[in-house]
């Protein structure tokens, strides 16, 4: 028989929620930073240890790896926690989580069994081949951890999210420092995921408080039902892990070496920001889903702050990248990278963009308009294919910066006009983004007058920038409510 308690309203239909989506971002913000120089410096060791050589044998598996991962996710944990987020009760949710653990092991399986054709077929060394089914059986051991922190995730339980995602950043620099003292060869390190793997599988089964509910059967009708739902998910994310990437090729096909290594560099770095929107914002969407699914008018006041908050969030960044390209690019490639520093500021405005659409995407899943998704990413693909044809051949890295910019805020656009599609209304409004700009405005102009201090500068425009925010009332009213303050929007 099903409790009483599973049939109670969760946290998700609380008023409490909305706090926790602004703290837990918070909290998924420092885990990210964590959890990027936990990576930084994995992968030290590695460059500093194996060969020239091995270290590219390394880099291929990984790449390879890399490719199954993201393929074979495929949306399925962006629709999985929509799916357990509207579920009333403990069992349905349990259920639903079963059906996805199927969908992932086979999956990532298929994936593996794949990747480990490709290297045969491609002629590969021993090494790689063997290295890529070894690190094949880690990815599909990370696949079922990572499906399993699905629950936790629908509970808002950020803190415990975190740490397990920085604990298996840890487990991996460990598993690598451990290997380097013992002198082992290079098959070894592709083996580290599997014992990572070994270790949080258990951990986040417990977290996850499924308990015995994932050993009952399975039923195809489900499996079909998710798959549905997951294809057009799995579409645009194809043509989203596609996208920025086009625009390094079109580079090296249509423009000299010179311009390729700066658009790269440029590139590089511009890169590691990618991944910060989606793991921030990503948190609102079990709440979103409920919303989409109960009450219109909560969805469409949850996505309208987070529009805002994404705003601010990508101005600030644009000022500061603004500010730290030129030491940021010297740090990475050294002088002769330095030429990279005005190419990043341009594609740094693409963060703006970046965030928006991150926001409107989450919205759009909530909603369960996927489909809407597929096709924006799809005309945003053949639009950077086309003005980087038209532009980069003779406007080599800077015309490809200006592309990114153009290309994700038309991409961003799609989106809210979809959004606006779905249902009535239900495109955020953007009155609010000339508070955002000024303090952007202000800000660079300040880092500008300061230029000789670029430390400096950095921390005094920061410093107007949220002085300007505040004055303005740019940071939403949800932002002070989770933190227990309040601010009054009669004035607005």
């Amino acid at each position: 028989m099903v409790g009483a308690d599973e049939t109670a309203l969760d946290l998700l239909r609380t008023p409490e929620a909305g706090g926790r989506v602004v703290r837990g971002g918070l909290i998924r913000g420092v885990g990210f930073g964590i959890s990027t120089a936990l990576g930084l410096a994995t992968a030290v060791l590695l460059l500093h240890y194996l060969s020239l050589d091995d270290f590219g044998r390394y880099a291929t598996v990984t790449a390879v790896l890399g490719i199954v991962a993201g393929i074979t996710d495929a949306g399925l944990t962006a629709v999985g926690s929509r799916e357990i987020s509207i579920a009333r009760t403990a069992t349905e949710r349990a259920i639903i989580l079963r059906h996805l653990l199927v969908l992932r092991i086979v999956g990532a399986s298929v994936g593996v069994l794949a990747g480990v054709a490709f290297t045969v077929v491609a002629g590969y060394s021993n090494v790689v081949i063997a290295g890529t089914a070894l690190g094949g059986l880690g990815v599909i051991l990370i696949s079922v951890q990572s499906m399993l922190t699905v629950p936790i995730w629908v509970e808002l339980r950020i803190v415990s999210l975190t740490t397990l995602e920085v604990l298996r950043n840890l487990l991996t620099l460990a598993g690598v420092a451990v290997l380097v003292l013992a002198g082992t060869g290079l098959l070894a390190f592709f083996g580290v995921q599997v014992i990572v793997g070994i270790v949080l599988i258990p951990a986040t089964f417990v977290l996850a408080r499924v308990g015995m509910h994932l050993a009952s059967g399975i039923r195809r009708e489900m499996l079909v039902r998710l798959v549905r739902e997951t294809l057009p998910l799995a579409v645009a994310f194809a043509m989203s892990v596609i996208y920025f990437r086009v625009l390094v090729v079109l580079v090296s096909l249509l423009s000299s070496e010179k311009q390729t290594g700066l658009f790269g560099t440029s590139f590089r770095i511009f890169e590691l920001l990618l991944g910060l929107p989606a793991l921030i914002l990503s948190v609102a969407l079990p709440l979103l889903s409920v919303a989409g699914d109960e009450d219109d008018e909560r969805l469409r006041n949850g996505l309208q702050s987070m529009t805002e908050a994404s705003l601010l969030i990508a101005a600030l960044l644009v000022v500061g990248i603004g500010i730290l390209a030129k030491p940021g690019i010297l740090l990475v490639g050294g002088n002769q990278y330095v030429r990279a520093a005005p190419v990043l500021r341009i594609q740094a405005l693409a963060l703006i963009p970046v965030f928006l659409g991150q926001v409107w995407q989450l919205g759009l899943i909530a909603g369960r308009a996927q489909r809407a998704m597929a096709v924006a990413n799809g005309l945003a693909l053949v639009l950077v294919i086309a003005l980087g044809l038209t532009f980069v051949p003779r406007g080599g890295a800077t015309a490809a910066a200006w592309v990114a910019v153009g290309a994700e805020t038309a991409l961003a656009l799609f989106l809210r006009i979809a959004l606006g599609r779905m249902r009535p209304g239900g495109a955020p409004s953007l009155w609010f983004a000339w508070k955002a700009a000024l303090a952007m405005a202000l800000a660079a102009g300040t880092g500008y007058l300061l230029r000789d201090s670029l430390l400096v500068a950095a921390c005094v425009a920061v410093l107007v920038f949220g002085v300007v925010a505040l004055v303005t009332k740019a940071v939403p009213a949800d932002a002070y409510h989770a933190f227990g303050l309040t601010r009054d929007r009669e004035d607005e």
